[in-house]
């Protein structure tokens, strides 16, 4: 965990990467509380998954890339985790997308990560409730359960943008830690 009393000289690259990053999650929380109304709408037999639905879920991959190719993890191998989940989702969205609880299940690998990354910075009690209620979501889209659906993906979005919220509250040099730590 980075130590905010250390404050790392930032370059160019640096500072793009940590905006990227929380643009990332800017545009993760929007695609899930995008896509818990499209749900919710379903269930008044309005049906706009076919428009609505498909830009949530462009917004949550475009979320996905943005934050696996900034995470900024010391662990070489939580953060090959969690970044390569969003690779190998991508690359399901492209093959299968009809497939959506698969490659959804992957990208949330990388969220739920960032989620418990994100709870020691903030110590934000509700983000450790994220990797459940996401998994929960693959479940409601395998089981094409749209009310459930909605919930989670609403709950899930309320607490990422909250958690986007406060990531733009804070100096960029907390994101990036002390640069020797990280390994290569």
């Amino acid at each position: 965990m980075a130590n905010p009393e250390h404050e790392e000289r930032l370059d160019c690259l640096d500072k793009v990467s940590v905006l990227a990053y929380r643009l990332g999650i800017t545009v993760f929380s929007v695609a899930l509380l995008l896509l818990s109304l499209v749900y919710i709408l379903c269930l008044f037999n309005i049906d706009i998954t076919d428009t609505w639905g498909e830009r949530g879920r462009f917004l949550m991959a475009i979320a996905a890339a943005l934050c696996a190719a900034t995470l900024h993890v010391y662990d070489k191998h939580v953060r090959a985790i969690i970044s390569w989940s969003s690779w190998i989702g991508l690359v399901l969205l492209i093959l299968f997308p009809e497939l959506q609880w698969l490659y959804s299940g992957f990208l949330f690998v990388t969220f739920s990560g960032i989620a418990f990354k994100e709870s020691y910075c903030f110590k934000l009690k509700a983000l450790t409730a994220v990797p459940l209620l996401l998994i929960l979501s693959v479940l409601m889209l395998w089981m094409k359960e749209p009310t459930l659906l909605a919930i989670l993906l609403g709950i899930s979005g309320g607490i990422f943008t909250i958690l986007s919220v406060k990531k733009w509250q804070m100096p960029l040099h907390f994101d990036i830690g002390n640069k020797e730590k990280y390994q290569i």
